[in-house]
């Protein structure tokens, strides 16, 4: 037969310690193991870039003037946290993202044209995008200016010259990704122009306008990146 162990007799004393002071209720973690409220999560910069556009489409309702951009976009740059960014548009009423994008690919589909058959048509309130891999891209004349342009390239320049140029808005928005590059804007006495939100690896951002308007229009907002490469921002030639 097995043994079997008997579990009569006296049971032993357990002494259990007062709790203390300051200890939070059982079950509940100590505070440094909370998680941290969403307001001080990291962001990233896709997000900072997402506040930019937010303030640049405030510019372009009217809802803060360009002093206001250029200080609100310079601390959306070195945001760290959304607290950071939620203060720099919560006093904007400016439309959820989620339904600006919906409504924006609801009008894509009504007219049933890709950006680039958009622009070929006259629509310049779209985005224009152009590519200087190994090669050059120029704008000079009276071309029409979309609002929003994107630059990307590797070992090539883009050469975008507005002096002359057929402009439809106050804002015009250009994203540069460029890498042994260069990048060179003429823009008209009358226009002003951010450089702000251009980050440079081994490389340099100048605005060499001797003149250059502080509030103008149309006012010229630059973002995005340059590595080993250079990004100029000039006035007209003198010679014309």
């Amino acid at each position: 037969m097995s043994e079997q162990t008997s579990t009569d007799g006296p049971t032993p004393d357990v002494t259990v310690a007062p709790p203390t002071p300051g200890d939070p209720p059982s079950g509940e973690h100590p505070t440094g193991d909370l998680p941290p409220s969403p307001a001080d999560l990291p962001v990233d910069h896709d997000d900072r870039e997402h506040v930019v556009g937010l303030l640049h489409d405030a510019v372009t309702r009217g809802l803060i003037d360009t002093l206001e951009f250029d200080r609100r976009s310079g601390l959306a740059i070195t945001a760290r946290t959304r607290r950071d960014l939620n203060t720099l548009v919560v006093d904007l009423p400016l439309d959820h993202p989620d339904r600006a994008r919906a409504r924006t690919e609801a009008e894509s589909r009504d007219r049933g044209r890709t950006p680039r058959d958009a622009y070929a048509g006259g629509d310049t309130s779209g985005t224009v995008a152009l590519h200087a891999t190994l090669g050059s891209v120029k704008r000079s004349g009276a071309w029409a200016v979309p609002r929003r342009m994107e630059i990307d390239g590797w070992l090539g320049s883009a050469e975008l010259d507005l002096t002359q140029a057929v402009i439809d808005h106050d804002v015009v928005e250009i994203d540069v990704d460029m890498t042994l590059g260069s990048v060179e804007l003429r823009l008209p006495e009358t226009a002003s122009a951010s450089l702000e939100g251009v980050s440079a690896t081994a490389g340099s951002i100048e605005d060499k306008r001797r003149n250059g308007s502080a509030a103008g229009r149309p006012h010229v907002v630059v973002t995005g990146r340059v590595a080993f490469g250079s990004v100029e921002v000039k006035g007209p030639k003198w010679w014309r």
